[in-house]
């Protein structure tokens, strides 16, 4: 499966703080998955479609590019969300140094900013790359960045200078921003110190789920964000499973029973609860009230929507 380079890359003013303390993060120049933060704006991001490089230029007296991630998905989170999503990944060892940060942005001070009610415009990254300094790129009025420009700017990877930028890239595109999912046929999972899995690009996927589901369980249609959670419908074997048709949002009670094959979601997306749960546990009747049910909340973009191919077999394989 392959994502085709974007004709389009975007070149943004990166936070310094933000860039060295992902770099002393990193593994041999990479991460997998970083929120690129923009705290005042509040807008959609529109400038680039999934799996489309996104460069990261620092500020001056530097002025050059010093690494690059690919564009997976724009969202409003609220603070503590954001942190819950990526932690670390948000450029900060901690929630109050994050929003100290964003204060700092805003004008205000960290409890301020938490507590404002005010979301955080999230820029989603896979696959970053942070340069060695002897990689640096200048970047800067010869390349047609004004000198004033606070934000960032579209450059056509078809020719200079944006055929430079191209020059850049080393590591593939995310699998999981293709168009279509398929099935896994191989274990793609990362070891530490085996059995321990490395599971990249959770953050991205969590995002790119609720925002699919409208920030609602698909079966219930509950909205309380913190009881909420990005379901694996074929479980997690690599990157590429973080695919959003391989995906649901669930309230974490069903997700976990989602897992386990008491409940499952049709090829035609209708909720259906195993009798086991009754058999197994004498209870249940908080969930079968919503067996044969249609989903509640469905993704209305066809390219979000669960693959068939995905929900057939985890009720085949999985569906107790």
């Amino acid at each position: 499966m392959t994502v085709s380079l974007d004709p389009t890359g975007v070149v943004a003013l990166t936070d310094d703080r933000w860039f060295r303390f992902l770099g002393t993060k990193a593994t041999d120049g990479r991460l997998d998955e970083a929120n690129f933060w923009r705290p005042r704006a509040q807008t959609e991001f529109h400038a680039l479609s999934p799996g489309g490089p996104f460069f990261l230029r620092l500020k001056s007296p530097i002025n050059a590019i010093a690494g690059y991630g690919f564009f997976a998905a724009s969202a409003l989170l609220p603070l503590n969300e954001a942190w819950r999503a990526f932690e670390w990944r948000n450029g900060d060892p901690d929630l109050m140094s994050f929003v100290t940060r964003i204060g700092e942005y805003r004008g205000q001070s960290g409890e301020e900013a938490l507590f404002s009610g005010r979301p955080l415009r999230c820029l989603v990254l896979r696959n970053l790359r942070l340069l060695p300094k002897s990689e640096w790129l200048s970047w800067a009025e010869p390349q047609r960045w004004p000198r004033n420009l606070q934000g960032y700017k579209p450059y056509s990877l078809h020719e200079e200078p944006g055929r430079a930028l191209v020059r850049l890239l080393r590591n593939g595109h995310p699998e999981e921003l293709s168009e279509g999912f398929r099935l896994a046929t191989a274990d793609q999972r990362q070891y530490v110190d085996t059995p321990m899995v490395v599971r990249e690009g959770q953050g991205t996927f969590r995002v790119r789920i609720l925002d699919a589901y409208g920030r609602r369980c698909a079966v219930t249609g509950e909205r309380s964000e913190p009881t909420l959670e990005a379901a694996h419908i074929q479980p997690y074997l690599g990157p590429a499973s973080n695919h959003v048709q391989n995906g649901i949002a669930l309230r974490a009670d069903i997700h976990r029973l989602f897992d386990g094959g008491y409940v499952t979601v049709t090829p035609d997306l209708r909720f259906r609860v195993s009798p086991r749960l009754r058999q197994e546990f004498e209870n249940g009747r908080d969930y079968y009230k919503y067996d044969g049910a249609p989903l509640a909340a469905r993704p209305s973009a066809a390219t979000c929507r669960p693959s068939e191919d995905a929900l057939e077999w985890h009720n085949r394989k999985v569906f107790r």
